[in-house]
């Protein structure tokens, strides 16, 4: 049986010729049907392969998967009920000492 997962990926983009000094980076979530984490990574590699393309300066830009940062297995089914209000991702952050939300945020960049 598969299982609905939220897959949260990281990507990067770099340009040739270099013309600006940027890193790009993407965070991107999606859904994937699979029967466990392991399957989950797999899909995704093989869903993402690099991608090239022509940029606006005449050059080219590969788009390419950095990271999967982190899958999370989805508790409610989708198709059973509407999907407005639907959670699709949750993490917990464990922290050893003391620490306000305010300094939560700032330390993983959660309002970015």
């Amino acid at each position: 049986m598969h299982r609905l997962y939220s897959a949260k990926l990281l990507f990067e983009s770099s340009s040739s010729p270099e013309v600006r000094p940027e890193k790009i980076f993407e965070e991107r979530i999606i859904l994937v049907r699979a029967k466990n984490n392991r399957k989950v990574k797999e899909i995704v590699k093989n869903f993402f392969p690099d991608e090239t393309f022509e940029n606006g300066d005449h050059g080219q830009t590969t788009t390419k998967l950095a990271a999967i940062l982190d899958i999370f297995e989805l508790v409610g089914n989708l198709d059973e009920g509407p999907l407005h209000l639907s959670e699709v991702y949750s993490r917990y952050l464990l922290f050893e000492k003391e620490i306000s939300s305010k300094e939560a945020i700032e330390a993983y960049s959660l309002d970015k």
